[in-house]
């Protein structure tokens, strides 16, 4: 004899199997309480996406300035400087305080929000749902 409900009996087709399976919603009730978790899980995403992304653009706003110094000094003739803080120097003497630290910033500052949220780096993400 068939049961009233079919969630009923595809539940207990679903937990003899020996793969665990998702649970099909029996009531309106559970089903609320699924969209609930959906939309919960969805904005933990976002906020962690916003939360990387802000994190991502802080590092670049900091590191710039070191790493611009840094590939100067590499590339730059023997005897164009002296060390770092002559390149500081005349970068911001040559360009201005904001245009000789932060040349080139647009391109990591565009990339750094899609990397941070695509492969953030363990121990600077927390999720409280405990999902990946």
């Amino acid at each position: 004899m068939p049961s009233s409900n079919p969630a009923t009996e595809i539940n207990k087709a679903l937990d003899a199997l020996p793969i665990h399976l998702p649970h099909v919603p029996e009531t309106k009730a559970e089903l609320k309480a699924d969209v609930e978790v959906a939309a919960a899980k969805s904005f933990a995403g976002l906020r962690s996406l916003a939360a990387g992304g802000f994190g991502g653009i802080c590092a670049v706003i900091v590191g710039h300035p070191f790493d611009l110094v840094k590939v100067r000094l590499q590339t730059a003739e023997a005897g164009v400087y002296k060390g770092a803080i002559d390149v500081v120097t005349k970068s911001v003497a040559k360009d201005g305080l904001a245009r000789g630290l932060y040349a080139g910033v647009s391109a990591p500052l565009v990339g750094v929000t899609p990397m941070c949220k695509s492969s953030p780096p363990p121990q600077c993400v927390r999720n409280p749902l405990g999902t990946r």
